[in-house]
């Protein structure tokens, strides 16, 4: 992993991916295995590159993973992370960076006015339902 390429750990399990904004890619690569229900990808093209026009096929995906993606338009902000309830490293995201949240808890400290883009899995039913909140103190 290069510094620009953050894998929270605990015990060879991947909590969290962060890819910091200054990473530059050698080449397109995912960064996670082809069963993660979100799949993360760094992709470089080069001037007049193309993709071929597709639709992405129907397909019945069953994950029993609720997984977040988040990527800092501006501001700074402080990213902790949990695992059993217990916190195991803290990090801070610049403008530009994006995380994805695997498994865990997180929570997040807003060291700066922030626009953030967020993309979870839906469909979303409600808070009490969706999350447990961690007692920190």
């Amino acid at each position: 992993m290069t510094p620009n390429l953050i894998n929270v750990k605990i015990r060879n399990k991947s909590l969290a991916l962060i890819v910091k904004a200054k990473l530059k890619p050698q080449k397109n690569q995912f960064l996670t295995d082809a069963q993660n229900p979100l799949q993360l990808g760094v992709l470089d093209y080069p001037k007049n590159a193309t993709v071929k026009p597709h639709l992405h096929r129907q397909i019945t995906k069953t994950t029993h993973k609720n997984q977040e993606f988040i990527y800092l338009v501006e501001g700074q902000v402080k990213v902790e992370f949990f695992y059993k309830r217990k916190l195991i490293q803290t990090e801070t995201l610049d403008p530009g960076d994006c995380l994805l949240q695997l498994s865990g808890g997180h929570g997040f400290t807003f060291l700066k006015p922030s626009k953030l883009i967020t993309v979870k899995q839906g469909p979303y039913h409600d808070r009490a339902r969706e999350k447990t909140i961690i007692d920190t103190r």
